[in-house]
């Protein structure tokens, strides 16, 4: 779809390949040297529920809570790694978590978010989301979503680590300690065990 057809219809999916078209848009030069596999491409992009879509409790299947409270246990070990060794670990939570994901038979549908009161139009909300590569979706497992949210936004900010050497050390740790603090918090309000 070109990007007047995309302008013409702003809710329209985001296609795999157009995926990859805006990643190589906003690459740096420093990037294009960088190999990137088509996967990863696709992690690029950040899954969130609609706040009205978020769950004010969850009820979990036992192998949906098994599932969930192994990725988080995952993702704390992952970050308690060296950021070049915690992507590895990072990408195969990210695939646990598509496979969890498909208890869901009718996937995550995406949603345009409500503009009702606000000052912009439905299309500068779509706009904002596409260059921030930001899908809107209102899945049947909001908790599996949620949880994959969080994974997508560490891998992300984890790759920016592994990639840049000269970030101060104390920031670096700082936001890893609150991504720790923000699992064991998700595994707290999904009822899930404690992580280890």
């Amino acid at each position: 779809m070109t990007r007047h057809q995309r302008a013409l219809e702003p809710h329209a999916p985001v296609t795999a390949a157009e995926r990859r078209e805006l990643g190589k848009l906003g690459a740096s030069a420093a990037d294009t040297d960088r190999t990137e596999s088509p996967a990863a491409a696709e992690e690029a992009w950040l899954d969130l529920l609609l706040p009205n879509a978020l769950p004010a409790e969850a009820v979990l299947e036992a192998e949906q809570r098994k599932g969930l409270h192994t990725v988080l246990c995952g993702l704390v070990k992952a970050l308690a790694l060296n950021p070049r060794d915690g992507l590895p670990l990072l990408s195969e939570l990210l695939q646990r978590l598509d496979a969890l994901g498909r208890q869901d038979k009718s996937g995550p549908e995406l949603v345009a978010v409500d503009t009702t009161g606000l000052p912009l139009t439905a299309f500068q909300a779509s706009d904002y989301d596409r260059y921030f590569r930001v899908n809107r979706v209102a899945p049947a497992l909001p908790a599996t979503m949620m949880v994959r949210s969080l994974v997508q936004t560490i891998h992300a900010v984890t790759d920016l680590f592994a990639r840049s050497a000269d970030l101060p050390e104390r920031q670096v740790r700082g936001q890893i300690e609150g991504f720790v603090a923000q699992a064991h918090l998700l595994a707290r309000a999904l009822g899930l065990e404690r992580l280890r």
